[in-house]
């Protein structure tokens, strides 16, 4: 039998922390022997004969305590057995198992306390080059040994048992035939070491626990594949219920949760803006992270697996500098698994666990099974949102063009019906019609014109702007003229002021002179007819930044909401209020403005405050930029 004087005497130094315990020629319990000529005195005789007899006892108990070890239900079972029955076989003050975690770097202490004495080793985990547990668990041999000759003296472990008064250590590998998955560790307060016979029988009982648990391991092993097969069909099942991305990854989160208790699943979205947006959440605090809350990419390890494009599986967050905690956090593992759509990284699954050691290799294989059907789901989810978008766009469309059809009927009978009428009156009068009427007849049939010319020529826009069909004729352009030729084309009534002010540092500008003049036109109609009795229209030009000119139109009118500025723009699209539906419009001339603007290479925009009044303003660039 192999002791711990051959395994660590060899390498000693003089001084070295090392073992110090008996030495394999100690001799062992004398057993009676009939060939043995050395006579036995009848009390010598008879402590062999009840040691032997004691020593059978264990061996056939041993054998009964063997298939309550290989019945235990789980790991937990298996370690209550040992604790309850391993001190009748080998006595010990103080005892633990520590058991290897699924990484494999890391080992878990289980204490087994016999008697009264307690550690604060319970629980705790140590790298598996600490202590004497991990150097048994490295090594693959028992060793036996006091406290103060460990080897691998850890002071979180064998301090700890020193301040308890532990003298005598025996740890023990728990091997199976291809497999070591931790060591089995007794200690003593008194001086009387561990004897043969114990140690032969403390190597029994942890090869035999060793078989159960690595029986159990895989028998759980096999269970937690089955179950992540089974939350990998239920996800799929569960993901094709419903096209709403909202929904899809809450779905999702709260099934990857509840099928393998996790302590906490978090869905991160990668924005176009930058940074990761929390898009889904399932887990113990509801609000352990805010509500639209941003995972910058340059921190965390969520952060790290959008950047990376790579999983993260981190058996113990306290050792990975990438980890960032949580208020009300109690994570110890974390595994992070990124969300591909063709190969492009557009979000993360990230499941946290409170143990060490929760997450192994199969595990990530599963998540990312997951994340590869979440990807074609949310592929999916936004192609479906787009087309009800471009759906939704297109029936406002065709009613704004609806809208369109019935507007420009009315607003071309109306001016019609004038001109008929005028026209008319001026036929059934003939020369009896005075010359102040038949004046006022002409200036109607005019004006009306003029304004079927103007609706004329918005309609005709809307085609020659959208087949890219309208020619700029660039020229030197005398902004003064330009705007009173404008001005001269928008009917305007005594009940309102037009008020022009043009800086005399803005004398010419280069511009198409007749799409400029329209565009000035569109402006001060809109401001004359959303303005009230008595309103000013002001149309002022003036020098702006970076040698650009700056034309503004405002009046004193109704205003516009801030959350209506996005319409205004739009074709066929107006102002949707009470006070701007009491008004006719086509929903053209701001579209037509937009792209004549766009078309010298300038900006319009538009300020505005609901009942008082509103200011659209534009940009033209310099003669070099314009043409």
């Amino acid at each position: 039998m192999e002791t711990e004087s051959q395994m660590s005497n060899e390498n000693r130094k003089p001084g070295d922390r090392g073992v110090e315990s008996r030495n394999e020629e100690t001799e062992p319990s004398r057993v009676y022997d009939p060939g043995d000529e050395t006579e036995l005195s009848p009390d010598e005789v008879n402590q062999h004969l009840k040691k032997s007899f004691l020593f059978s006892n264990r061996i056939r108990t041993l054998s009964e305590v063997y298939l309550r070890i290989d019945g235990g239900v789980d790991r937990a079972g298996i370690i209550e057995i040992l604790a309850a029955e391993v001190y009748y076989f080998v006595e010990h003050d103080f005892g633990f198992l520590a058991l290897l975690t699924p990484g494999r770097n890391t080992y878990e202490v289980h204490a087994l306390p016999s008697l009264a004495y307690g550690t604060r080793l319970d629980g705790k985990h140590f790298h598996v080059s600490e202590g004497m547990a991990g150097w048994v668990i490295n090594h693959k041999r028992f060793i036996l040994t006091d406290l103060d000759s460990c080897p691998a003296y850890h002071e979180d472990m064998e301090g700890a048992l020193a301040e308890n008064g532990f003298k005598h250590l025996l740890a023990i590998p728990l091997q199976t035939s291809d497999d070591t998955i931790g060591c089995l560790v007794l200690s003593r307060v008194e001086e009387k070491p561990f004897e043969s016979e114990e140690i032969w029988i403390a190597q029994l009982l942890s090869l035999q626990v060793a078989i159960a648990l690595k029986n159990r391991e895989l028998f759980e092993d096999v269970n937690k594949r089955i179950t992540q097969i089974e939350m990998a069909h239920e996800i799929a099942e569960n993901l094709t219920s419903t096209l709403d991305l909202d929904d899809l990854l809450s779905l999702a989160a709260e099934t990857i949760r509840k099928t393998r208790s996790y302590f906490d699943v978090t869905i991160f979205l990668v924005q176009p803006e930058g940074g990761a947006l929390l898009a889904a959440h399932s887990g113990s605090y509801t609000d352990f992270l805010p509500h639209g809350y941003r995972q910058e990419l340059n921190e965390g390890i969520v952060g790290w697996v959008v950047k990376h494009g790579e999983k993260a599986l981190v058996n113990d967050v306290t050792k990975d500098p990438r980890y960032v905690a949580y208020e009300y956090h109690n994570t110890q593992s974390e595994l992070a698994v990124p969300i591909r759509i063709e190969g492009k990284v557009v979000g993360v699954v990230n499941v946290e666990d409170t143990r060490i050691g929760a997450f192994d290799e199969t595990d990530a294989k599963v998540l990312e099974t997951v994340c590869d059907q979440l990807g074609s789901m949310i592929n999916n989810a936004r192609l479906y949102d787009q087309l009800q978008k471009t759906n939704a766009t297109l029936t406002e469309l065709d009613k704004m063009k609806s809208d369109f059809l019935g507007i420009v009927s009315h607003d071309f009978r109306t001016p019609l019906a004038s001109i008929i009428l005028a026209a008319k009156a001026m036929v059934k009068r003939g020369p009896e019609l005075e010359e102040l009427r038949k004046s006022e007849y002409l200036r109607i049939i005019v004006d009306q014109a003029e304004r079927l010319k103007q609706l004329a020529e918005d309609t005709l826009s809307i085609t020659r702007h959208e087949r890219g069909q309208l020619a700029y004729h660039f020229e030197l352009v005398n902004v003064e003229r330009l705007v009173k030729d404008a001005l001269n084309a928008v009917s305007v009534s005594r009940r309102h002021v037009i008020d022009p002010r043009v800086d005399p540092n803005v004398a010419y500008i280069y511009g198409d002179h007749m799409t400029l003049r329209q565009l000035i036109t569109n402006l001060v109609s809109n401001a004359v007819k959303y303005s009230p009795r008595g309103g000013v229209v002001k149309v002022t030009v003036q020098p702006h930044e970076g040698g650009e000119v700056l034309f503004s139109v405002s009046d004193e009118g109704i205003g516009i909401p801030e959350e209506q500025y996005c319409r205004l723009f739009k074709k066929f699209s107006r102002v949707d209020t009470p006070e701007a539906r009491e008004i006719k419009g086509s929903g053209l001339g701001l579209w037509i403005c937009q792209e004549i603007v766009s078309g010298h290479g300038g900006k319009i925009w538009v300020e505005s405050e609901p009942g008082r009044g509103t200011t659209f303003k534009f940009t033209l660039k310099p003669e070099q930029e314009s043409r």
